[in-house]
């Protein structure tokens, strides 16, 4: 196989998805692996509601940077602490499409996420990332259910 080996880690920076950095340190010693570590950043909804007035929102700039700053602090100090080669990108829409299509794009071995596990009308309101980029990502999904 030509070129590194690449495992996706997103993250959202909560405790719930540090969880799978232990599933990660030994996955890419297995699979010596560099890890692609990703945050998405969605573009923000304006909900309109009764005498709200104008809502200030951030810019897909200002959220960016800010995800940028957080993301390299995170990669520092949770994974390339451990010894572990990584590198951060920060992407901008839907988090499945672009998981999915940023570990495509770069011939990934494995994603590796976590999952709330929810089910019922909780599911159905909040949606699963994890289980949209199972469906449609090319290569193994390692998901790991959290509380």
């Amino acid at each position: 196989m030509a070129g590194k080996n690449v495992i996706v880690f997103p993250t959202d920076f909560s405790p719930r998805s540090r969880s799978a950095i232990s599933w990660v340190q030994q996955m890419a010693a297995q699979l010596k692996a560099e890890v692609h570590c990703l945050y998405v950043v969605e573009e923000p909804q304006i909900y309109a509601t009764l005498d709200m007035g104008p809502v200030p929102i951030p810019s897909i700039d200002e959220l960016t940077k800010s995800a940028r700053t957080r993301l390299d602090a995170f990669v520092r100090d949770s994974i390339t602490a451990l010894g572990i080669s990584a590198t951060g990108t920060v992407l901008v829409g839907r988090p499945a499409d672009e998981i999915v299509s940023y570990a495509k794009s770069h011939d990934a071995q494995m994603v590796i996420m976590t999952t709330h596990g929810y089910s019922g009308v909780k599911h159905l309101l909040l949606g699963s990332t994890t289980e949209a980029v199972l469906r449609h990502a090319a290569c193994p999904v390692l998901s790991i259910r959290t509380a």
